[in-house]
């Protein structure tokens, strides 16, 4: 049986939907605020993002907000979590208890829009979840609870998304009654330990070949499904895209030793029918792959219509032409 605290939840994320999801095993939200559906695909359909579609499912309240000009709810606290929002101070200052916003790291490290990608990006060793009262600033207000979780540093973006989404909810569950009883004291955050995340484009997702493996695994593990990982290879003449998904490194025994000689830094070769190409500290086995305007297989699939030496890697550059 859930309780009812008299709160609302802010969430449009895929984030948004494991903390929800572990939050309604204890309580239910009044109603749910996301964002408005936008057009998807070539007949740009407006499509309800996976919060709201998730609220239905779970016969929740929910309404779509674009902005707080005629917001004139009033709840005794609210809860957000990956809401992509600002939330105004005339509006949060009316809740009773405040705002409270669950963030997948350890504040004040990664304050911003990507901690997660940061987290798999840098190859820390360990993060968790924040709970902290909103203010003015961005991820910048005390903290409520905190909960650390240790890495293995070979989860992707979407496993330690969801990871760290249930780690949110749960967390919620664990301490809000408490807080709401005023037993928590929240803590200001050291603003001179703060790190902050940007925006990324798809230029982010391109692996150039300067860059070691475990700069390529790094990103492959973070930048996936958006903005994507990718090179450019010349097929017939075409400067086309090769999205890459997985790879795994090749140890220097598994190669004979002429052909490691006379590879050079950008070839590719095959490998018991896989992709491979060489980088500058060593081999990548390309597991998981997609051509531009084709669908995604794997490198066997893909050297079965694109045979060594009918396609090379093409370096592309601010310089080229």
């Amino acid at each position: 049986m859930t309780k009812r605290l008299n709160f609302c939840f802010f969430g449009s994320s895929d984030f948004s939907v494991p903390v929800l999801r572990n939050i309604l095993k204890k309580y239910k939200p009044e109603v749910v605020f996301t964002l408005p559906a936008k057009p998807k695909g070539r007949g740009q359909k407006l499509e309800p993002n996976i919060v709201y579609s998730f609220a239905l499912k779970n016969k929740l309240p929910v309404l779509e907000i674009e902005n707080f000009e005629n917001f004139n709810f009033k709840f005794k606290f609210g809860v957000i979590a990956g809401f992509s929002k600002i939330i105004p101070k005339e509006i949060f200052q009316n809740f009773e208890k405040g705002i409270l916003n669950i963030h997948p790291s350890l504040l004040p490290k990664y304050r911003g829009p990507n901690p997660i990608r940061e987290t798999i990006l840098n190859g820390d060793k360990e993060t968790g979840v924040t709970i902290i009262l909103i203010d003015e600033l961005i991820d910048h207000g005390p903290i409520i609870a905190q909960k650390k979780i240790f890495l293995t540093q070979k989860e992707t973006y979407k496993e330690l998304e969801e990871r760290l989404g249930i780690l949110g909810g749960q967390l919620f569950n664990e301490i809000i009654e408490k807080y709401l009883e005023g037993k928590i004291n929240p803590i200001f955050q050291d603003d001179s330990l703060a790190t902050y995340t940007k925006k990324l484009s798809k230029e982010d997702g391109l692996l150039r070949l300067e860059e070691n493996y475990e700069i390529w695994d790094r990103k492959i593990r973070a930048l996936n499904p958006w903005p994507g990982t990718y090179i450019f290879i010349k097929l017939k003449n075409e400067i086309k895209i090769l999205k890459i998904f997985s790879i795994r490194k090749l140890k220097e025994g598994d190669i004979k030793k002429d052909l490691a000689n006379k590879l050079k830094i950008g070839e590719f070769f095959a490998w018991k029918n896989s992709l491979c190409l060489k980088i500058c500290d060593g081999y990548v086995l390309i597991e998981e792959l997609q051509l531009q305007d084709r669908k995604k297989m794997n490198s066997r699939e893909f050297l079965n219509g694109y045979p060594i030496g009918s396609f090379s890697f093409y370096e592309f550059n601010s310089n080229t032409k």
